[in-house]
């Protein structure tokens, strides 16, 4: 990313923490690491932490990482003002520059790049990342901006200088939380320890916003994928209860999104290379196997079987046995011998896969999914 920038803030004295939040470990690196490496990855060129409380221990933590520290010697004024110092390390040529706070860790690469992909189709406009219609971090600035912000008072900080300015600006939807997950406590610490945990999943919820907000795939779309979802975590659930080792939560992850490219030609390799991108790696192979995945051969299902039983067990979003399923396909698009041929395939290997489930779980697929509240409500 040619000239643009980043100014991570990370100079306040983290009193609610009782700790210093940059230096805290979050997974297998600490917090200011995790952000600078975000834009590192991203290609950026130019990366600046503004310091003030700590500043030579975090100066000295970070000198084996491409970046600058500039120190706000008036911190203890606000966050108003670590934002001028960096503005006032910029570079001359920058075109625009990405401002984070550090207490902001779990931003996804994904949403850095969408920014500034918007930013490059509307020079000049100020670019928000949105979370289901609600602001968060980073935003993504002109550089023509920074005398504006530097001249500004800071009274109410960031946000109330946008509350004041008239100029251009875009709400970019991103399927991210992270944009608005704070790091302010012990307890927040656990739960972005928790959730980094699982950061190779979306969760429910960011399949939503992902499916409705951002791919604003077609609402019939939305319901089967929701449907598959709810077959799909009770088969899992019944496997895992009956010892079988697998990830439940990732099924329903993946089932969620299976269909998120549905309307592209070849949609389950265009859906996998989709959310690879997303960087979510685990989902994005199971979907693109979700059409014919090499089951015939497995003693036990593992998660991408799953995903393969469920979408045909579902026509729409009701459930459906699969003759009543292979029928309708075959009645549709039988009279081409090559898709035919496939349906056959598919029937055979959903059959096969069907009977080994059924076998490990010691009762009927159909008695797990008869009562599931599938239509109009999302799984858990």
């Amino acid at each position: 990313m040619d000239g643009v920038s980043a100014i991570i803030l990370a100079a306040g004295e983290s009193r609610r923490m009782g700790r210093f939040k940059p230096l805290l470990h979050l997974g297998a690196t600490t917090v200011v690491e995790r952000v600078v490496q975000l834009y590192a990855a991203a290609g950026l060129k130019d990366i600046i932490v503004v310091t003030g409380c700590n500043s030579d221990a975090l100066c000295t933590a970070l000198t084996h990482l491409p970046l600058r520290c500039i120190h706000n010697g008036q911190w203890r004024a606000g966050m108003y003002t670590s934002l001028q110092a960096g503005l006032g390390a910029l570079p001359v040529d920058a075109r625009a520059f990405f401002v984070h706070p550090v207490d902001i860790p779990l931003v996804r690469p994904s949403t850095v790049g969408a920014l500034a992909r918007s930013f490059h189709d509307q020079r000049g406009a100020v670019c928000h990342p949105c979370y289901d219609g609600r602001r968060g971090h980073p935003v993504l600035i002109p550089a023509a901006l920074g005398a504006d912000l530097l001249a500004w008072p800071g009274e109410g900080g960031l946000r109330a200088f946008w509350q004041s300015w008239t100029g251009p600006w875009r709400e970019v939807a991103v399927a991210d939380e992270g944009i608005l997950l704070d790091l302010d406590t012990p307890a927040d610490l656990r739960m972005l320890t928790q959730r980094l945990e699982r950061d190779d999943r979306p969760s429910a919820d960011a399949c939503r916003v992902l499916m409705t907000r951002v791919e604003q795939v077609p609402p019939a779309v939305w319901r089967h994928c929701r449907a598959v979802a709810a077959v799909a975590g009770a088969i899992a659930d019944a496997l895992q209860a009956a010892g079988v080792d697998l990830d439940a939560d990732l099924v329903r992850s993946a089932a969620l999104v299976h269909d998120i490219a549905r309307q592209a030609p070849h949609h389950a390799a265009a859906g996998a290379r989709l959310l690879a991108d997303l960087g979510y790696p685990r989902p994005a192979a199971m979907v693109a196997v979700h059409m014919d995945p090499p089951v015939a051969d497995a003693a036990t299902p593992d998660e991408a079987a799953v995903l393969f039983l469920a979408d045909k067990l579902v026509v729409g979003d009701r459930p459906a046995d699969l003759h009543t399923r292979f029928e309708r396909k075959m009645a549709k698009y039988g009279n081409d011998p090559r898709i035919a041929k496939a349906i056959a395939s598919r029937r055979q290997a959903a059959e096969a896969l069907l009977a080994t489930v059924e076998r490990c779980i010691g009762r009927p697929v159909a008695a797990l999914t008869a009562d599931l509240p599938l239509k109009g409500e999302q799984p858990g």
